[in-house]
């Protein structure tokens, strides 16, 4: 389903900009907003990976880094992914307080997995490996394609409309429009379910990963995510919504931390009945 949510995002920016064409210079306007439109999917497609990870400032990290908790991470990234039957990902640190993560990338073949530093130093190993198994079930599910690309084309057309509306002083207001738009479309609570649901079975512990969000909720209510902020249309893709702090009201991105909490002891009772 969610191929089919990346396939209608990316056609509804495709009749956008034939309409824009057409509005503008009749038939061959709308001809040449096409191809426009069709060079920008590509570009979109294949670099959305690259440009969620550049907006938050992502280094790629592997075996031989001299952190521990960075090889424990990577070494369980490698572990997850055998048994999610899936090749090994690429795997990515933020630099910021905020304990939080993302996955990025078209399809199995094609994925990294980011988490901040904060993350690392606030979960333990087994409740960090439950995030890194919600992450990787988003790629199983093809979840990351269509939160890649919405995020994406946020940041793309947020700049190309901001600079627009920057003669009348309105840029800023124009990005936030965009980013929410692009953002609003590509969000899905039940996503969030069902790969909350996928990184139980991945890491066989539901457990670890209820802990983990009840974690990850106190202490993104108490820290900014200052990337995140610049970047909003991208906080679809974090495991809890990374936004606004401890001004945070309920999130539009993501349904309530205590509602996935409880679907995850249910199946974790629900595993140790078939035990």
């Amino acid at each position: 389903m969610s191929y089919f949510k990346a396939a209608g995002l990316m056609l509804l920016i495709h009749t956008a900009f034939a309409g824009v064409g057409w509005w503008i210079a009749g038939r061959e306007g709308a001809l040449a907003a096409t191809l426009i439109a069709l060079a920008f999917h590509i570009l979109v497609f294949w670099y959305a990976e690259k440009i969620v990870l550049k907006l938050h400032n992502a280094r790629e990290v592997g075996s031989d880094d001299p952190s521990p908790m960075i090889r424990a991470f990577v070494a369980d990234c490698d572990r997850l992914a055998m048994r999610a039957n899936m090749p090994r990902p690429r795997t990515y640190i933020i630099d910021a307080f905020q304990p939080n993560a993302f996955v990025a990338g078209r399809d199995t073949n094609h994925a990294s997995v980011a988490v901040t530093d904060g993350l690392l130093k606030t979960l333990t190993r087994a409740e960090v490996s439950a995030v890194v198994a919600h992450e990787l079930a988003h790629v199983k599910r093809g979840d990351a394609l269509a939160m890649g690309i919405g995020s994406a084309l946020a940041a793309v057309l947020s700049t190309i409309f901001g600079a627009i509306a920057y003669p009348i002083g309105q840029r800023k207001r124009v990005q936030r429009i965009v980013s929410g738009l692009v953002a609003r479309i590509s969000q899905s609570h039940h996503r969030e379910y069902a790969a909350d649901k996928q990184a139980g079975e991945i890491c066989g512990a539901p457990v670890n990963l209820a802990n983990a969000l009840l974690k990850l909720e106190r202490h993104t209510a108490s820290l900014l995510n200052p990337l995140a902020e610049r970047n909003p249309a991208t906080a679809h893709m974090f495991v809890i919504d990374p936004l606004h702090g401890p001004r945070r009201g309920p999130s539009a991105s993501h349904p309530p931390t205590e509602r996935r909490i409880a679907r995850l002891h249910r199946q974790a009772a629900e595993m140790e009945g078939v035990e």
